[in-house]
């Protein structure tokens, strides 16, 4: 007998699927029922509408991204090279999804409250990151300033940039800028 547990990490996986593939708008219960192999009742005892399991969808999404960032991040060395790296998995995965599902444009719409808490998560990653090199620079903003404006900034190169490639790019760009500035400021008094 499949435990509650079980059918909840089904019906997540399938939803997920069904978000990406067609959006918030035009994903209805019943979408993501059939695609998790149980009857619309069934899934409403595990989800109370579509709202929960798009939060938790949205929810799973960003812990395994920034999961996979922090791991990888024990084994890079410098600032820049951190960031770069952190910028450049969180960034991509929202234009690598809308390349591939132009519905997937609803996982990164601010309109949801879970979606503001992935770019909260995100700012407190770098925040941490950024957090000894502002505090021994004279460059006159906070790391959550710094954060704030690196997250943001990657929102709107996703809506600026027109492929993957030229995201990666313009992200290279961007890191390098918020990487020179710290440079030139590190131990100025």
């Amino acid at each position: 007998m499949i435990t509650k547990v079980e059918k909840e990490a089904r019906a997540l996986r399938s939803a997920e699927d069904v978000f990406t593939r067609y959006g918030y708008a035009r994903t209805t219960m019943g979408d993501i029922a059939a695609a998790a192999g149980m009857s619309r009742p069934a899934l409403y005892l595990l989800f109370p509408d579509k709202d929960a399991i798009f939060t938790r969808v949205i929810e799973e999404m960003d812990r395994r991204t920034l999961a996979g960032i922090e791991t990888a991040l024990r084994e890079i060395a410098p600032l820049r090279e951190k960031l770069l790296y952190a910028c450049s998995v969180w960034g991509l995965h929202g234009m690598e999804l809308a390349a591939a599902h132009p519905d997937a444009a609803d996982l990164f719409d601010l309109r949801f409250v879970a979606v503001r808490q992935v770019y909260a998560n995100f700012q407190a990653l770098l925040v941490r990151l950024l957090s000894d090199t502002l505090a021994q620079s004279d460059l006159g903003a906070t790391p959550e300033d710094v954060a704030c404006a690196m997250t943001y900034g990657m929102r709107g190169l996703r809506h600026a940039c027109s492929s993957v490639e030229e995201m990666r790019h313009m992200i290279h760009v961007h890191v390098e800028a918020y990487s020179k500035a710290l440079q030139a400021t590190e131990g100025v008094s």
